[in-house]
């Protein structure tokens, strides 16, 4: 990409917080994606991916959440697995602004 002399342009992080001189070294860590943007709160022209690390709770990946409760009542524990899931993402993003949107792929 190419950025003019005369352009202005701000760095953000994904929460849209400004990288300035006097926190940079607060906000930008391994692994953190930045993006180069005309303002802050300037709009994505499209959907954007981001790397994200996840280490599941022991819980969720042996019990599956209350797995024992619901596989003694004959049920298939996945789709609770998969309900406590997306519960524990928005409980995590509660205090996000915006739109939060969570999409789960099964490959």
């Amino acid at each position: 990409f190419d950025i003019s002399s005369d352009e202005t342009f701000v760095i953000t992080t994904t929460n849209r917080k400004e990288i300035t001189e006097d926190n940079f070294r607060e906000l930008v860590q391994d692994g953190v994606t930045l993006y180069v943007l005309k303002s802050v709160d300037q709009m994505l022209l499209l959907a954007t991916k981001e790397r994200i690390d996840f280490l599941p709770h022991y819980d969720t990946l042996v019990k599956s959440g209350m797995y024992e409760y619901y596989a003694s009542e004959g049920q298939n524990p996945l789709p609770f697995a998969l309900a406590e899931l997306i519960d524990n993402s928005l409980s995590a993003t509660s205090q996000n602004t915006g739109i939060r949107s969570i999409q789960i792929k099964l490959v």
